[in-house]
């Protein structure tokens, strides 16, 4: 009993080794179906980061408006501040 378990074991050993070797079964990585699958998953990155940089260029020119606001507020406040005294 326990030696037909070990030989069914190591035949699909050998059956699984025989399968997983070479290239037969090349996957999307290999050839020119791979070189275009990275080239547009490129494409998507470069885009996808342009519209996050894009989000940051627009919160950091709301920023500095904000800041320039603040400012000429601040500004306003030290004159009136420095005339009463």
């Amino acid at each position: 009993m326990f030696s037909k378990s070990v030989q069914r074991l190591s035949s699909s050993v050998r059956m699984t080794k025989r399968f997983s070797s070479g290239s037969e079964g090349a996957t999307a990585a290999s050839g020119s179906f791979g070189q275009k699958e990275k080239a547009i998953e490129n494409q998507w990155a470069r885009a996808h980061d342009a519209e996050k940089l894009q989000l940051l260029r627009d919160a950091i020119g709301k920023q500095e408006k904000d800041t320039a606001s603040l400012k000429k507020n601040l500004a306003e406040l030290e004159k009136k501040h420095a005339s009463t005294k």
